[in-house]
């Protein structure tokens, strides 16, 4: 661009200079090719004020991989779940050839390309299972809970029975803002342009709880007031369950669950001195940041073949009622308490006190074990190989939560599953090895994660939307009203305004918005 207007800038000055020379009576009137094309860029810079744009990078004349932004997305996702010194061009090229192209319908004859990087999953078989389980759920609830009219939005209160308490539900979600986030609309000047910065910029990462009876869950004016009269032990430690994080380099740690697990014991604390004798639902979306276990969670990643060494010391349990029935003469074990950990006063000082490893876990349960034993000829091993690629895929997916740890959930596009060794899942491999047959027993399967865990020892309830719905939360909604309204030059003052912008009638509105979809869900309707 500098060279051709060097160019057109001499060309003008070499034309007025012989166009007075006695000599030169038609100046550029015959001149080689080069001459002619800046005399052509003259002309088109006087009558449109820019340059013709260089086709030098259009010579191909169609799109590649590369020009759809939902392979790019994908390739990204690609790179930042392997490990490091691990990637190699072929490897790439295979994934994006035989994983990446084919998940997004880019292959075959009615291939087309499409910006849209995410993937409706709504009619999946497991999806649709989901939102069914939730909506049978959630409609357990809703006759507990206060309801609001559609026009008016008065409040109506529930019928309840002595025996029953009014619930209240609270959704969660993260977000995140960025301090070059413009606005869409701007006035200027005929000859002026916006000068915008490059990227996004430092991020804002917002996690917040509402609800339909106090908008956001925090403290009033008037409660902060009665707060500061209370005696300094009586006080709430925090007054707003919202948390305000910058992450990036030299700032902020990224948001994890031990963030979220501190967030969400004063969320509790808050909701219960808002909403006194009331039960909270208190609902999260499927994000992989919210799925962890506790320390002490029956998890057999935690475990060793043997008893003792570094593994964790996991909480007692009571043997499944739907174990194999035990062989004739053989004592039933079903439902019998099973320890964890070795007693204090175990004979082999070693082991004394120490957690117990998987195989004495699967001989304790005697029928369990007969069956593995008979299985593999009573040669077992700990972890296949099979499992052991299948440990991988959760390791890579477990990269990828932290990538997507700023707020932004990444669409699902089914490329990890398509990467699955079918035999992982089969029916047939249920008995491979100990990893897999005590990962499959009901107490590990339906082992609570740890923010419910910690919601439901407090008596209140914790779920999980579905995957592919997030129209079903209406917090969704509120970071759109704040996305619209906000202008990020001072960007750390304004998040928090722009949110408390946001009325309890308006939320109230988003909540109704919610409560149709999932009413359009129970008549059978189609997203």
């Amino acid at each position: 661009m500098i060279t051709q207007l060097t160019a057109v800038t001499q060309y003008v000055k070499l034309r007025e200079q012989y166009h007075h020379h006695p000599k030169c009576k038609t100046p550029c009137l015959s001149a080689r090719r080069f001459a002619c094309q800046i005399h052509r860029n003259e002309l088109y810079l006087l009558q449109h004020h820019c340059f013709l744009l260089s086709k030098q990078s259009n010579h191909h004349g169609q799109y590649t991989l590369l020009d759809n932004e939902a392979v790019v997305h994908n390739v990204q996702r690609y790179l930042a779940m392997q490990k490091l010194g691990t990637i190699t061009p072929s490897a790439m090229c295979h994934h994006v050839n035989e994983v990446i192209a084919p998940t997004l319908g880019l292959t075959g004859p009615n291939s087309h390309i499409s910006k849209c990087v995410y993937h409706d999953g709504h009619e999946r078989d497991d999806v649709v299972e989901a939102w069914k389980i939730f909506l049978e759920k959630i409609a357990g609830y809703e006759r507990l809970m206060t309801k609001y009219d559609n026009e008016t939005l008065v409040p109506i209160p529930p019928s309840l029975t002595p025996d029953e308490q009014e619930h209240v539900l609270i959704t969660q979600d993260e977000s995140i803002f960025h301090t070059n986030e413009y606005q869409r609309h701007s006035w200027l000047c005929g000859d002026e342009q916006p000068l915008k910065r490059k990227g996004n910029s430092h991020a804002i990462h917002v996690s917040d709880f509402i609800c339909e009876t106090t908008g956001r869950l925090a403290l009033s004016e008037e409660q902060l007031a009665q707060q500061a009269t209370l005696p300094p032990d009586q006080q709430l430690k925090v007054t707003n369950a919202q948390e305000i994080i910058y992450p990036g380099k030299n700032h902020d740690a990224n948001w994890d669950l031990p963030q979220l697990q501190t967030q969400m014991v004063h969320a509790v604390d808050i909701f219960e001195f808002l909403h006194p004798n009331k039960v909270a639902v208190f609902v999260f979306d499927c994000s992989s940041a919210h799925e962890g276990l506790a320390a002490h969670a029956l998890n057999v990643n935690n475990m060793n073949v043997k008893g003792g060494g570094k593994q964790s010391h996991l909480h007692d349990t009571i043997i499944p009622l739907n174990n194999l029935p035990p062989k004739p003469g053989q004592p039933d074990m079903h439902g019998m308490p099973q320890q964890m950990v070795y007693l204090a006063t175990y004979p082999d000082p070693k082991l004394a006190g120490r957690p117990k490893g998987m195989k004495v876990v699967l001989q304790e349960w005697q029928s369990v074990w007969d069956v593995l034993m008979e299985q593999h000829n009573r040669k077992v091993v700990g972890k296949c190989q099979c499992c052991q690629k299948s440990q991988a895929k959760r390791d890579a997916k477990w990269r990828l939560a932290l990538v997507e740890a700023l707020g932004q959930e990444a669409p699902e596009t089914g490329e990890l599953q398509a990467e699955d060794d079918p035999e992982t899942d089969s029916e047939d491999n249920d008995w491979c090895c100990m990893y897999r047959v005590l990962s499959l027993q009901d107490d590990f399967v339906n082992e609570k994660l740890l923010i419910q865990h910690y919601i439901e020892n407090c008596r209140h309830v914790c779920l999980f939307l579905p995957k592919f719905h997030c129209e079903l939360n209406p917090i969704k909604m509120l970071w759109g009203y704040a996305k619209y309204h906000h202008r990020f030059s001072t960007a750390k003052t304004l998040v928090p305004q722009c949110l408390d912008m946001c009325d309890v009638l308006t939320i109230r509105h988003f909540f109704r918005k919610a409560w149709h979809y999932m009413d359009a869900y129970w008549k059978g309707l189609d997203a």
